[in-house]
Order: structure tokens, then C-alpha cells, then sequence
């Protein structure tokens, strides 16, 4: 308890199986993500190690001036007094300093690559200060961390973006010492190196939007500070022209790059592992200047009325998609990707000083953005015309190539130091161009079943003359992602819902959703069976079976023509027909029927739409399988979707049905089941369900993110614009206690502490302070106690961005808040 209340774990609600059930989220979040034991009161010499343990030479040139700090200092008054220092660099190193402990890599100890462990004190029973996590699961679990220390977001947000790398992309591993990449290894059947894809979009914007809405004005005031990094992996991607050849083997290790990070690594720390110039000096560039190349990775990657194209060797958020790298265009990723356009055109044009400063960024980056721009601004593209795949062919090149001229003139020259002033109206209109053209592939993403197409499949004709656009089956990603789309109003989201609800995703007996639908797959024995029609017009097929050659197809003793097993992929099918085609007695027919064998091939195995574990496994995210930190997502975004609709003034029917999906989804968590029903113990966290078992894996899910943000909403808590606004749009009636009860609570200094509840009161913590909600027939208002005896009060539903600094910040200066809410006639259970 002592480790978790700090985290906002104390709750005491009329709903009582809730409350167990948040603790229980609470405890796996910072299990996963860390805890900062000391709040933000930091142990200087811990800084002072960890600035050691990152770049000595910083730590030796300051040793002074740290030896005259106290051993203990606020976060804010140390990074105030670093400011006031003229080194760019232990102001970057302060800010990414997180005391976070109590932190491990990954959900799945089960899985061969995940070797982690929780060490929280060393051999003389000191605490040990220390995260390592996967980056695409520890900084989700921050984001709800941050929910309760909201000052380090800052922090969180510049360790993000001081990891990814010039090209646009993010290492695999995060730790206290800095980030780790994979290095290929024969002799590990696990081993492999790639990027992830959508994370970097919706993982960043998630973080930008949070620091918003806790400290308004932060980001945009850092917008133009040259203090940020790049990560040097030692990854090349592919030339354009080259990656189009083979879109699933498109990144090259550079081993001498490795070596000469390592080298710097022994000299100077975990900055070794970032981006310097010819001189050996970090780069160091813009925060503008990070987000721009994050989204102009992205969109060099647009293939219009498809998606994003994934060539980068790994999937998107789902594993079950592993299969679609290469050929795999992800409409999730092109909806995450809107948002965040529109987040960053309104940073830019929320800066309000004046006069308003051009950013220099990089010449390198510029050339990309106009090219970009360039794209956007002048492209033709009609998805109904005859010259449609021509005509995304053209766009997808033009990206393509932009994208890969930038990459190879830093691979091979590195960054030039020049720079270029890049004034916010180019940046808004960079925004716009590149939003016009993803809202017009969101407008033909409709399916007639009322869903969207989450992911799609690129054919690119050999020659270049054209790209076509398959799509592939639902998934639950696209409905997901699709409801933050700033294009749909509240009634397109609430149909959405509507139609999510009556489709092959839900699973009645659990009242919640599949990542796919559970498609049963063919028997094995019909499985790799040449169709009767191939044969008759392939008489390489057949003649192969006469002269009993096998190399690439046999029929079976009922007759079926089937290809070799081992012929593994086309590349196989393709070397099979070469070693025919060299022999004289086959070369005619192997040359005259190449193309219709391998046609055939791709129709019996449908190797290009193969989707992985949700096509051909019945656990984890497999057939039938219900993933629950996807429907947790989807909670989340509905919650978002219902606040969003009641702040914009939609009409209460849209809202209404919005409020209604949330609860029916909510409904369908584990924790409103039996343990029959649920098949463990429901409070508990899991993290799949299958279709022939109850729940699988306690804990090691990601849901605990998202389930801790949508509670703090559901108990009438919504911060906006710095402010901590309470109001009663997803509190229900049965949240207030029905009797009056003593509440036991951790204070801010860690003392034991008591709050009376009376009957029709709620109580939680924001930031560990005691919030006391209750309804109210009259009029809404806030009492704020202070630790000096005195009471403030406000009428309405705010508690002043004042006060609410207080709060996030942790100052103790508030010791209580009441607020009384007016309830809606009917809330609900």
C-alpha cells in the first residue's frame, strides 16, 4: 500500500468491487512502469550518478556546483537553478532524469527475449533508483503514472523524443542507462531487428495531450529550445527503389556504426548511443524539429485510400499482425497520425508570444518537409478513376523517394549543421495539406457493415506502373482508432459503436470484443489443394506429375494436386521453377507458365493477407481470442469520444448513446463477471481470453493503463486546460455510499491519515490529495481545505488552475477538496 498510494490507488466508492478492481491495476502499472518513491523530492546524489552513468564529462565540468546542492531538492527548484547554468546539456540531462523504481521490461516473462527482473534495493539494502522496459510498453504505463505526478511529463516527453532516431523511429529498449537496440544473431532463432509502427504516433500524442491538459503551454513554450536529441541506431533502411523490391527485408545492421556507439559509450556514458557530428559532438536539435520528422516518417509511408505502409520488419501494436509487414498498410496508424496532425498544428499556432519566431530545423529536415509539402499539395488522386493505381503509384514514389534521399544523405554524410528558420504558417500548412489527403482516405475506410477497415495490403506491379489496394478483414485496431478522428461527429462515432456491437467482433457469452472474427480455418487436409481449373490450364502442373518430377507439386492418394511442402514461400516456388527451367526438357514450359504457378501459389496460400495468430492460433491474440487491453482501449476512446461530444454541445441523443456504449462495454469487463464466467479471479487484470478457456496471464496486460485514466472520468474527475473540472457525465448513482464510513488513507508525507464519508459521498485521491464528491440537488461547488485551516469555495463544477497547481504539483499547501455535483435524472447502476 505504501508504494501504490502514491499513485492514486486509495479509493472508497459505493462500488466496492471497482475500487478492489483499480488497486489491482494500480499495483500492475507500477509494476510495469515504475513508481517515484520520493514523489518529487529528488536524492541529488542519485542525479549525480545517474548524470555520471549517462555523459561523465557533464557530470565531471558541474561536480562543483552539485557538491553545493542539498541532498535532497524539489524537481522544480533543480531544474530552475540548471537553467540558470549555460550548458544545454545538463539542462537535457535533468529534465530526462525519472526516479522511477519498481520497473521491469515486459508483461510475458514466458517469452524467450524478455529477461528482466524488479530489484527495488541493492546488496546493502539501498534503494535502487532504476527502470528498463520495452520502449513500446513502458511508456504507455507512464502515461497513467503521470496521472498522478504530472510534473514529469515534461521529462517523460523529452527521454521519448531524445530516444527516437533522425529517420524517424525509436530503439527497442529504454533503460536508466540509456536506450538498447537488437543486434542480429544467427544463432538466436528470436533474433531480429525492425521498428515498430504505429507507437511513436499515438504513444507521443497521448503524452502531448496529457501535458496540456496538466501543464497548458509547457510544450509550446519548448517548442524552439535546441536541447533535444537523436538516438544513433545502427539500423539503415533501405533506398527506396530497393525497399519496393522487397518490402519485408528493408533495414540493414550497420555493424561499424554499432562499434563506434559502443566505443562512445566506454568513453563517455549512455549519450555514446546518440547522434554526433563530424566532430563527435552530440547533435542537438529542436523539439519542433522531433515532432516534424515523427510525422513526415509517417506520411512518406502514405499510400492513399489504403493506409500507412509498414516496411519497417515489425507490425503495428498488434502482434497478431506480424504477417503484414512489408505488404501490410495500417489504417489505425493513418488515424493516429490525423490526431496528431492536428495536435501539432495546434501547438504551433497556440504559441501566442510575440513576435512569433520562426524554429530553425535543420537544413536536411527542411528539404524533406517542402518535399512533402510539395507531394501533398499538388497530388491527383481519384480512387474511382481507371487511373487510380497509377495515380498512387505516382504518390507513393514521390514519398518514398523524398523520404529515402533524406535518410541516405545523414546516413552517408550526416547532418550538415546548417539550419533553416521554419515560421509556424509553413507549419500549419504542411498540417493541413497532409490532413486534407488522410480525410479523404478516411472518408472511402467505411465498409458497408458500418466499420472501418483497419488494415489493407499494397500490390505494387513490378514494373511501377501501378499500386493497388486490397482489403483485409476487420479488426477491432481500426474501430479503436478511428474514434479520436477529429472527422467523425459523435453520431458517426456512436454508429460505429452501434455497428461494432451487432458485428463478428462481439462475443456475447463475454459481452466484449475479438481482435478478429473468429473465422474457422479450413480443415488440414484442405489445406495447399491446387484447384481442379489451375491444373487443366497449367500443363506444367500436370506434366510435372507424369515424369514424376516433385519439385514443385505432387498429388496425394485421393488425387489433389498439392504444391511441395518445401516449397516455404514464392521465393522458394520461384528457385524450384529456375533449377526446372535450366533444365532443356522443361525450359518451355516453365518459362510459358511461370507467372500462372506462381499466381496459383499465392491464391492456395493467400501468403500476402495471412494475418498471423488471429488467422491460425486459438490463444493469446489468437482466433476467438478476446485481447483486453485492445477493448480497454476502446473504453477509453469512448469515454474520450462522450467527453469530447459533451464539451463541443452534440446533442444529448449523441452523447447519450455514447455514455451508453461506454457502460456496456465497461460492463463487459472482468470484474463485473463471476469467477465462473471469467474463468479467474475477476479483480485481477488478464490479459487474453480465449475462446476454449477462461482468462490467461494475470496481469501482464497493458488494460491497467487504460482502465486507470477511465476511471478518474468515471468518478466525475476531468482535468481541462490546467484546471480540475468536476461534473456527473459517467458518475453513477451507485458510486455514493449508501452509509456514512471512515476512510484510512496515506497522506502526502507518506502519514497515516482518515477522511469521515458521509452517506452520498464518494472519496478518491488526485495526485494523493482526498477529493469528496457528492450530489447535490441545487447548484454544483468546490470547497478547497488548506493546510492552514483555511476554506475557499467556488460555485461551479472548476477547481481554479491555481489550486489545481497545488495538486499536481504536490505541494501540501491543499490538505481536501469537496465538490457537490448536480446528477442527471438517470445515471445508471
Amino acid at each position: 500500500v505504501g508504494i501504490m498510494a502514491p499513485a492514486d490507488a486509495q479509493q472508497r466508492t459505493g462500488d466496492a468491487i471497482a475500487c478492489a478492481h483499480h488497486v489491482a491495476n494500480v499495483t500492475n502499472n507500477v509494476m510495469r512502469g515504475g513508481v517515484p518513491l520520493g514523489g518529487y523530492r529528488l536524492d541529488t546524489a542519485d542525479v549525480v550518478d545517474f548524470i555520471e552513468t549517462r555523459n561523465r564529462d557533464v557530470a565531471q565540468r558541474h561536480h562543483p556546483w552539485f557538491a553545493a546542492l542539498p541532498p535532497t531538492i524539489e524537481r522544480s527548484d533543480l531544474l530552475e537553478r540548471v537553467r540558470g547554468i549555460d550548458d544545454v546539456h545538463l539542462v537535457r540531462l535533468v529534465d530526462e532524469y525519472l526516479p522511477f523504481s519498481f520497473s521491469r521490461r515486459h508483461g510475458d516473462p514466458s517469452r524467450p527475449w524478455n529477461q528482466f527482473s524488479i530489484r527495488v534495493t541493492d546488496d546493502e539494502n539501498r534503494p535502487i533508483v532504476r527502470y528498463e522496459g520495452n520502449w513500446r510498453d513502458v511508456f504507455q504505463n507512464w502515461e497513467a503514472l503521470c496521472a498522478s505526478f504530472p510534473e514529469y511529463l515534461t521529462g517523460v516527453i523529452t527521454t521519448f523524443v531524445d530516444a527516437s532516431t533522425a529517420d524517424g523511429y525509436n530503439p527497442y529498449r529504454i533503460t536508466r542507462d540509456g536506450i538498447d537496440w537488437e543486434v542480429p544473431d544467427p544463432e538466436d532463432p528470436w533474433s531480429n531487428i525492425g521498428y515498430w509502427g504505429d507507437h511513436q504516433v499515438v504513444y507521443l500524442l497521448r503524452l502531448l495531450e496529457a501535458a496540456d491538459r496538466y501543464l497548458p503551454g509547457e510544450i509550446v513554450r519548448r517548442l524552439d529550445e535546441r536541447r533535444y536529441t537523436h538516438a544513433d541506431v545502427p539500423y539503415r533502411i533501405a533506398p527506396y527503389d530497393q525497399l519496393v523490391v522487397d518490402p519485408k527485408a528493408t533495414i540493414r545492421f550497420d555493424h561499424a556504426a554499432d562499434a563506434r556507439a559502443r566505443e562512445r559509450v566506454g568513453e563517455v556514458g549512455g549519450d555514446g548511443r546518440l547522434l554526433v557530428d563530424a566532430g563527435g559532438e552530440i547533435i542537438l536539435v529542436t523539439l519542433l524539429e522531433k515532432l516534424l520528422i515523427t510525422a513526415l516518417a509517417k506520411l512518406s509511408n502514405f499510400v492513399p485510400d489504403g493506409g500507412i505502409w509498414m516496411n519497417t520488419q515489425r507490425p503495428e501494436w498488434n502482434d497478431a499482425n506480424n504477417a503484414l509487414v512489408g505488404e501490410g498498410l495500417s489504417m489505425v496508424t493513418l488515424f493516429h497520425l490525423r490526431e496528431y496532425l492536428g495536435h501539432l498544428r495546434n501547438l504551433v499556432t497556440d504559441d501566442a508570444r510575440e513576435p512569433a519566431a520562426p524554429v530553425p530545423v535543420s537544413k536536411e529536415v527542411c528539404t524533406w518537409l517542402s518535399s512533402v509539402t510539395d507531394v501533398f499539395d499538388t497530388l491527383v488522386f481519384d480512387p474511382e478513376s481507371a487511373e487510380a493505381d497509377r495515380q498512387r503509384r505516382s504518390i507513393i514514389d514521390r514519398l518514398g523517394r523524398a523520404a529515402s534521399e533524406y535518410r541516405w544523405t545523414i546516413y552517408d554524410h550526416g547532418f550538415s549543421g546548417a539550419s533553416e528558420d521554419v515560421n509556424r504558417d509553413a507549419v500549419v500548412h504542411f498540417c493541413n495539406a497532409a490532413i486534407a489527403q488522410l480525410d479523404a482516405t478516411i472518408r472511402t475506410s467505411w465498409r458497408p457493415d458500418g466499420l472501418v477497415q483497419s488494415y489493407n495490403l499494397v500490390r505494387m506491379a513490378a514494373d511501377g506502373s501501378g499500386a493497388g489496394v486490397e482489403h483485409l478483414p476487420e479488426m477491432l485496431e481500426g474501430q479503436v482508432a478511428a474514434l479520436g478522428s477529429p472527422q467523425l461527429t459523435a453520431g458517426q462515432k456512436a454508429d460505429l459503436l452501434d455497428a461494432l456491437f451487432a458485428g463478428d467482433l462481439y462475443r456475447p457469452d463475454q459481452g466484449s470484443f475479438m481482435l478478429a472474427p473468429a473465422r474457422r480455418p479450413p480443415a488440414f487436409l484442405d489445406k495447399n489443394v491446387i484447384p481442379d481449373g489451375d491444373v487443366e490450364r497449367n500443363p506444367l502442373v500436370a506434366g510435372l506429375e507424369e515424369a514424376g518430377e516433385r519439385s514443385v507439386v505432387r498429388r496425394d492418394a485421393d488425387g489433389r494436386y498439392r504444391f511441395s511442402p518445401d516449397l516455404t514461400n514464392r521465393d522458394a516456388l520461384l528457385a524450384a521453377i529456375d533449377r526446372l527451367a535450366s533444365d532443356e526438357s522443361w525450359t518451355l514450359l516453365a518459362e510459358t507458365h511461370r507467372r500462372a504457378t506462381v499466381d496459383t501459389y499465392e491464391r492456395v496460400f493467400e501468403h500476402r493477407s495471412y494475418m498471423g495468430r488471429s488467422r491460425s492460433m486459438y490463444a493469446y491474440e489468437g482466433i476467438g481470442s478476446i485481447y483486453w487491453h485492445m477493448v480497454t482501449k476502446l473504453l477509453l476512446a469512448v469515454q474520450v469520444a462522450a467527453s469530447d461530444a459533451a464539451a463541443d454541445g452534440s446533442g444529448p441523443d449523441d452523447i447519450g448513446r455514447l455514455t451508453a456504449a461506454y457502460w456496456r462495454i465497461r460492463d463487459g469487463l472482468g470484474f463485473n463477471k463471476s469467477a465462473h464466467d471469467f474463468g479467474a479471479v475477476p479483480i485481477d487484470p488478464y490479459s487474453h481470453t480465449p475462446a476454449h478457456a477462461g482468462a490467461q496471464q494475470p496481469g501482464m496486460t497493458g488494460a491497467v493503463k487504460e482502465e486507470l485514466l477511465a476511471r478518474q472520468r468515471e468518478l466525475g474527475i476531468e482535468i481541462r486546460d490546467g484546471d480540475i473540472v468536476v461534473d456527473s457525465l459517467l458518475l453513477r448513482d451507485g458510486e455514493f455510499l449508501d452509509r456514512s464510513e471512515r476512510w484510512d488513507l496515506l497522506g502526502l508525507g507518506g502519514a497515516p491519515a482518515s477522511v469521515d464519508l458521509a452517506a452520498g459521498s464518494l472519496g478518491f485521491t488526485v495526485c494523493q490529495v482526498p477529493v469528496v464528491v457528492q450530489a447535490t440537488s441545487s447548484e454544483p461547488y468546490v470547497e478547497i481545505d488548506f493546510d492552514d485551516g483555511t476554506t475557499v469555495r467556488h460555485d461551479g463544477d472548476r477547481v481554479g488552475r491555481e489550486a489545481s497547481a497545488e495538486v499536481f504539483g504536490r505541494s501540501g499547501r491543499i490538505a481536501r477538496i469537496r465538490a457537490a455535483v448536480v446528477m442527471p435524472r438517470s445515471t445508471g447502476p
